[in-house]
């Protein structure tokens, strides 16, 4: 996936979270008055790739539904909520989620107890991980790539 089309996910997601939207025409709209240049065809596919479904006629993130029946598990947060994942310097791991999304992420790497993890920290809708060195770095993205297999698009691949 590429970064402009990372963005526009992100972008997609927050649309979802403030507003009613009901029909792809509406989110097309939605995404062209926010300045994005955009077709049903890719529409459709952004719904897909981040697994919206309809609830009381509006599109909402699965992850509002699974909070309301006790949660998914933690590694179900992690592939429905990292956008993407990149390395910055050799022991830091940058996470891009939907707003509002990042400390749920973050708290479930934490939970995950990763061995290569030294730490997390989240804002709105970013995670910063903090790992051992370089190689703990290559293996941790490894397996959240691993299990972004799970997503329709997957996460990019390393540009390490």
């Amino acid at each position: 996936m590429n970064s402009r089309r990372a963005l526009r996910l992100r972008k997609l997601t927050e649309l979802v979270s403030s507003r009613e939207l009901r029909t792809q025409e509406e989110v097309c709209e939605a995404l062209t008055a926010e300045g994005w240049q955009v077709t049903q065809s890719s529409v459709s596919r952004d719904i897909a790739a981040l697994r919206l479904c309809k609830e009381g006629g509006r599109y909402v993130r699965p992850s509002q539904r699974a909070v309301q029946a006790g949660g998914p598990p933690l590694q179900s947060v992690l592939s429905e909520s990292v956008l993407d994942a990149a390395p910055a310097g050799d022991a830091l791991i940058v996470l891009h989620t939907p707003p509002g999304e990042a400390s749920r992420v973050g708290a479930a790497i934490d939970r995950l107890a990763y061995p290569e993890v030294v730490g997390t920290i989240a804002g709105d809708d970013t995670v910063f991980v903090a790992v051992r060195d370089s190689a703990a770095q290559k293996r941790l993205l490894t397996q959240l790539r691993k299990l972004g297999e799970d997503d329709a698009e997957g996460f990019p691949p390393s540009t390490t």
